[in-house]
């Protein structure tokens, strides 16, 4: 488990996700991800949900 200061707040995340940092370690592909999913489900926005899903799970466990 992650230590509580380890962990990015939603508002640092975002900040650094918009500056244009590199927030994925190698192989969590998020294009990929979004882009499957719109795929099976038919939408880009389903893509980008699911994948912002995954992005906030990472977050919260201090993975990013």
């Amino acid at each position: 488990m992650s230590k509580v200061k380890d962990i990015l707040s939603k508002s640092q995340a975002t900040k650094q996700a918009r500056s244009g940092k590199d927030m994925g370690k190698k192989g969590k592909n998020f294009s990929k991800i979004s882009n499957s999913v719109a795929a099976e489900y038919g939408s880009k926005e389903s893509g980008d949900r699911v994948a912002g899903a995954i992005f906030q799970k990472l977050r919260r466990r201090g993975k990013l």
